[in-house]
C-alpha cells in the first residue's frame, strides 16, 4: 500500500523499495532511499501475548522526554573504547592491539583517540561511563545473548521486548509514533504486547544478506518474530517524512556549501553511517513527532576478529562524530534526551594476535545534559579472569535499563524489568 508522496514532504525521492519480513511484504514511501514502515505486535505469533499489556499509562513516563538507544552489534570492544591504560596487564594482554595514545581522563582510564568529542564532554560532566556491564550466565553466542539485552527476561515466558513493555504502559496504541526504530526493520527490544514501532530504514540496507553476527536465517527470521506489518496509511506519517525531507534538504545545502562534488560523493558513499542515522534522529526529537524512544541499529560491525586497530578506529570515529552531531542539531532541546549504548557482549581481554575474540563483560555510555557524568561500577579485573580469559560482569546490565526507565523516562522499571535491580547514580 502506498503513501502518496508531495514535493513538499519528500523532495529527494530516489526510488521505491520492497521491505520484506516474515514473508509479508508492503510497498512505502521512500524518501531520498528511506522507508518507512509501522509495525504492530502480531497477535498469531507465540512471542506476543496481548493479554499481558498493562493499561496505557498505568508504568508512567514522561511526555517530555527522549530516550535514544545506540545499539553496537556484533560485540564492542569496551576495553579498546574505554581504555584502562594505567594498568600494565592491559598492555601485557594485548600486544598487538593495544591503545598506546588513549585519551587521559583520570590518570586511570582513557578513552580511544578517536573519541575527542566525548571527551570533551566527559570533562564537562555530561557522559557516564559504567564499567562492568553484563550478564549473568553469559552466553557468547551473538543471537542469544542480543535476545537477552533485547527482552531483558532470558528464557522467560513472555519474550517482548525491553521498550516494547515501556511502550505498552506508558502509551499504548494512543501515541503511533512514540517508538521509533532506525536501521535495517524494527528492533525486538521495540517489540510490544500492545503499541506499535514505526520503522525507518536506508533502503540500500534492506538486502537478503544476514547482519554480520547472524548465523542463519532461522535467527533472522527470529528476529522479526511478533512483528506484524501496520496499514500505514492508518497512521498519521507526516510529521516522519517531514523530518527526513528536512535532514535531506539540509544536508544538500551543507553539502553544497562545503565541499562541492567530491566532497558530496564522498558523503553520499557514507549514507547509512551513525552519523546520518544520529542526524534523522536529531531531526525527529526536534519535530512534531516527539518521541519516547528512538532505537538505533544496525550501522556498523563490531564483531572484530580480526584487523581490530583499523576497523574499530572506524566505527569509533562514527560514534564521536554521530553523538557530537546529535547534540549539535538538538540545540536547547538537548537537556530533554538521554543517549545509552548497549552491545551483547565485550571482547577477550588477551588478543587473537588482529583483534579479539568473544568476551563477557564492558564499558557502557550514557550521554547528555542531564547525566551526571563520571565513572560508575567497577573497574575490570584484568589479574582475576575466568577460566575463558574474561573479566566477570560486576554490574548487572538491566541496572543501567533500571537506571533510564525510572530516572530519565519516570516508568515502572520494576515492573517492566519483571524485577528488581539496582539504579545507578548517573541520573
Amino acid at each position: 500500500m502506498n503513501i502518496p508522496e508531495t514535493p513538499e514532504t519528500c523532495p529527494f525521492v530516489t526510488r521505491r523499495r520492497f521491505l520484506v519480513g516474515l514473508g509479508a511484504t508492503v510497498l512505502l514511501t521512500a524518501c531520498n532511499g528511506q522507508t518507512v514502515a509501522v509495525y504492530r505486535p502480531d497477535p498469531t505469533s507465540p512471542t506476543v501475548d496481548p493479554g499481558s499489556a498493562p493499561p496505557p499509562g498505568s508504568l508512567g513516563g514522561a511526555a517530555d522526554r527522549t530516550l535514544v538507544v545506540v545499539e553496537m552489534g556484533g560485540g564492542n570492544d569496551g576495553l579498546n573504547m574505554v581504555v584502562p591504560h594505567a594498568d600494565r596487564r592491559y598492555h601485557d594482554l594485548r600486544r598487538t592491539i593495544r591503545i598506546a595514545d588513549p585519551i587521559d581522563l583520570d590518570g586511570e582510564i582513557g578513552l580511544h583517540p578517536s573519541l575527542p568529542r566525548l571527551a570533551e564532554r566527559y570533562v564537562q560532566g555530561q557522559v557516564a561511563i559504567v564499567e562492568g556491564v553484563g550478564v549473568p550466565e553469559p552466553d557468547l553466542s551473538h543471537f542469544v545473548s542480543m535476545e537477552t539485552w533485547w527482552t531483558a527476561r532470558p528464557g522467560g515466558a513472555d519474550e517482548s521486548g525491553w521498550l516494547g513493555r515501556f511502550l505498552d504502559g506508558s502509551v499504548g496504541y494512543e501515541e503511533p509514533l512514540a517508538g521509533i526504530t532506525i536501521g535495517p526493520g524494527p528492533s525486538r527490544a521495540m517489540l510490544g504486547n500492545a503499541s506499535y514501532v514505526v520503522a525507518i530504514a536506508d533502503a540500500s540496507g534492506l538486502t537478503p544478506d544476514l547482519p554480520p553476527w547472524i548465523d542463519t536465517t532461522d535467527e533472522l527470521m527470529s528476529m522479526w518474530e511478533g512483528f506484524a506489518a501496520e496499514d500505514p496509511t492508518a497512521i498519521d506519517l507526516t510529521p516522519i517524512r517531514t523530518a527526513i525531507a528536512s535532514t535531506v534538504s539540509a544536508r544538500g545545502k551543507l553539502e553544497g556549501a562545503l565541499g562541492g562534488p567530491e566532497a558530496t560523493s564522498r558523503r553520499r558513499r557514507r549514507r547509512g553511517t551513525l552519523v546520518d542515522q544520529l542526524d534523522l534522529a536529531a531531526q525527529l526529537i526536534a519535530s512534531t513527532v516527539a518521541p519516547r524512544v528512538v532505537y538505533v541499529h544496525g550501522f556498523g560491525d563490531f564483531d572484530t576478529h580480526q584487523g581490530e586497530l583499523g576497523r574499530h578506529e572506524q566505527l569509533m570515529a562514527q560514534l564521536d562524530e554521530g553523538i557530537d552531531r546529535f547534540f549539535q542539531t538538538l540545540g536547547g532541546l538537548a537537556d530533554r534526551v538521554v543517549v545509552v549504548t548497549t552491545s551483547e557482549f565485550g571482547r577477550r581481554v588477551r588478543d587473537n594476535g588482529s583483534g579479539t575474540d568473544h568476551g563477557t563483560a564492558a564499558a557502557h555510555l550514557v550521554v547528555g545534559p542531564a547525566v551526571r557524568g563520571g565513572r560508575y561500577g567497577e573497574p575490570p579485573n584484568l589479574a582475576r579472569l575466568d577460566p575463558a580469559g574474561n573479566p566477570a560482569h560486576t554490574v548487572d546490565y538491566r541496572s543501567v535499563y533500571a537506571t533510564v526507565l525510572d530516572r530519565w523516562l519516570q516508568a515502572d522499571a520494576d515492573e517492566v524489568l519483571g524485577g528488581r535491580y539496582e539504579r545507578l547514580s548517573l541520573l
